[in-house]
């Protein structure tokens, strides 16, 4: 194999050819990769905490959520016993007024009977003595008849 000029001046012309593409090209296609790889990096980290942001807002926004269930819940239960005490209240109010009416009302009757059994018992002389009228045909005197002595069944 014979070396002659041609085979030097296509060897630097590789070396040159080599050196002027990794000025040109390479090196620049080389930042532009690296630049990217940089870029994605940064993208992939701020992401990564972004969703550490967005795991520790859901965290805070579902224990505010499970608080407000537990206020509420509680409302829910004082209003309920409060509900429950004001009816009970208000039965009880309605049956006293239902049993003072009852007994007004028994009071009433008993007081009423009571008239009508006076009412008979003055009475009863003026009947006693229409009947004996006609059965026996003569009066008999109502005067000598004791009312205190008519007995009360």
């Amino acid at each position: 194999m014979e070396f002659d000029a041609t085979s030097l001046i296509a060897a630097i012309s590789f070396i040159v050819f080599v050196f002027i593409m990794n000025k040109i090209f390479y090196a620049p296609v080389l930042k532009i990769m690296r630049e990217r790889q940089v870029y994605i990096e940064n993208n992939y980290d701020s992401a990564k905490q972004n969703k550490q942001e967005i795991s520790k807002q859901t965290r805070v926004r579902e224990e505010k959520l499970e608080e407000t269930r537990a206020n509420a819940r509680t409302i829910i239960a004082e209003n309920s016993k409060k509900l429950k005490t004001e009816r009970s209240k208000q039965i009880s109010d309605y049956k006293e007024k239902s049993f003072k009416s009852i007994n007004d009302e028994k009071d009433s009757l008993k007081n009423s009977a009571l008239e009508a059994k006076e009412i008979l018992k003055e009475n009863v002389v003026d009947i006693a003595k229409n009947i004996s009228l006609k059965i026996l045909g003569e009066s008999f005197n109502i005067d000598s008849i004791d009312k205190s002595g008519i007995k009360e069944q």
